[in-house]
């Protein structure tokens, strides 16, 4: 199996690594991620766009393409304008090389609730919201979960999420893209220091 790769935001040299190498995975489904979808098309590898179902864009996109954390704050505001819309996510859908998966509903991070009963609380409501948005507007069960802030929180998501029939977890296994010439440079210097 290929090695997994995490993105969030692209950037320009992204597209001069080895990506046909890894398996791509793009966090969040920002509208960065789609607008750069044709790039990524040209690439034979297979690519999992982890969606969150209740920060789905439904009004004009911005190209500005903000860094996540910025995207973020402002969705959480009520500007959607970074993200995906649905007939966008309908669209990458007919790629066979495009799996959907889900990222949460709400992307809260679990470490801002105080209590572990509030932590669980969380997981079973967003994931009812998150498993009904699917249903209702792409008529589509994920099995692909993308942890939201890429932490479990010691396991807490998986028995809900196996429950619904999520079998496939994503989270900070994965290569953050921004490290993989980093990756390529000790793999340089290793081979060199060998010969």
């Amino acid at each position: 199996m290929k090695p997994v790769l995490m993105i969030h935001e692209i950037r320009e040299e992204f597209f001069d690594l080895p990506l046909e190498n890894y398996i791509l995975t793009f966090d969040d489904g920002l509208f960065s991620q789609y607008y750069y979808y044709p790039r990524f098309k040209a690439i034979p590898t297979e690519k999992i766009y982890f969606i969150s179902s209740g920060i789905v864009c439904d009004v004009a996109q911005s190209t500005e393409f903000p860094e996540c954390h910025i995207a973020h704050e402002k969705a959480f505001a009520g500007n959607k304008e970074d993200y995906m819309t649905l007939d966008q996510i309908k669209e990458l859908m007919q790629d066979p090389l495009v799996t959907i998966g889900a990222h949460g509903h709400s992307h809260k991070n679990l470490e801002d609730f105080n209590k572990v009963t509030h932590r669980a609380m969380h997981v079973i409501d967003d994931t009812k919201l998150m498993m009904q948005w699917f249903k209702d507007n792409l008529n589509y069960v994920p099995t692909a979960f993308c942890f939201p802030h890429n932490n479990d929180i010691n396991g807490l998501y998986q028995p809900v999420l196996r429950a619904a029939g999520f079998t496939d977890f994503y989270g900070r296994e994965r290569t953050a893209i921004e490290n993989v010439p980093t990756l390529l440079d000790s793999k340089s210097s290793h081979e060199s220091n060998t010969k």
